[in-house]
């Protein structure tokens, strides 16, 4: 969840944002849980402090940098407007690429 949705309860198209920039995620580690060794109280704590998911190994560095936009402060995040132009753009200038593989356990 967004941080304003963790602290006060907010939960608006922008807090939408923030869990499609997740979900990005989760698609580009081809599944993998976010936060998976951290207990809900530290993601939580590891949110608000202004700590992010780390770029997965099939993330193209500039989709990862619109993930970073999504999970930006409220008031500076972007919207999904700019996110679909963005992907748009992304797809446009992108060569198809094989993923690396994931350990399976």
């Amino acid at each position: 969840m967004a941080s304003e949705s963790l602290t006060i309860g907010i939960f608006t198209s922008r807090s939408d944002v923030w869990s499609f920039g997740v979900l990005m995620w989760e698609i580009t580690s081809l599944g993998e849980q976010p936060y998976i060794v951290k207990t809900d109280e530290e993601v939580i704590n590891y949110v608000r402090t202004g700590a992010r998911l780390p770029m997965t190994r099939n993330c193209p560095p500039t989709l990862y940098q619109l993930m970073m936009r999504c999970w930006s402060t409220a008031d500076t995040r972007s919207n999904f407007k700019l996110c679909l132009k963005n992907i748009i753009a992304l797809r446009e200038n992108m060569e198809d690429a094989l993923l690396n593989p994931v350990d399976i356990i």
